[in-house]
């Protein structure tokens, strides 16, 4: 599957899922278009945070605490680890980072990637959210 990312201030990055994550590429395209707003998450240092609310939570699969550039990732708090206060998002990783949130490592699944053309353009993107503040998104599913 394919997606694009638009954000407001500009920029839109095309992202391709992995077949290793079907369920959770198949939630994001149930839910889309998916409008929220983008933050800097600064707890996992060079990644970018986009709130959701899945209506159908997919399960853990592809996951991992290391995410590399160009890493799309899908992040709940999974019912066997944590209590439960809503947390839910899509980040995406614009540097290598060991994956955190504010109770320590953050198991997470890897559903996509942003297209190695663009790594200039999401760091960009990265680096503005960070110094200018969160910004209105859109994810779109677009056609193979």
């Amino acid at each position: 599957m394919k997606f694009e990312i638009t954000f407001k201030r500009g920029g839109t990055l095309r992202m391709t899922t992995l077949d290793a994550a079907p369920k959770t590429a198949a939630a994001v395209k149930a839910e889309a278009p998916i409008e929220t707003m983008v933050y800097q998450a600064r707890w996992s240092g060079r990644e970018v945070a986009m709130p959701v609310n899945f209506k159908h939570k997919p399960p853990r699969e592809n996951q991992s605490i290391r995410a590399n550039i160009g890493d799309v990732i899908y992040f709940q708090e999974w019912p066997d680890a944590y209590d439960r206060s809503g947390f839910e998002n899509i980040g995406i990783f614009y540097g290598a980072e060991i994956v955190r949130e504010w109770r320590g490592d953050a198991p997470v699944n890897v559903f996509g990637r942003i297209d190695p053309a663009q790594y200039d353009l999401l760091r960009e993107i990265g680096d503005r959210v960070w110094r200018q503040g969160g910004e209105q998104i859109t994810i779109r599913s677009v056609e193979d």
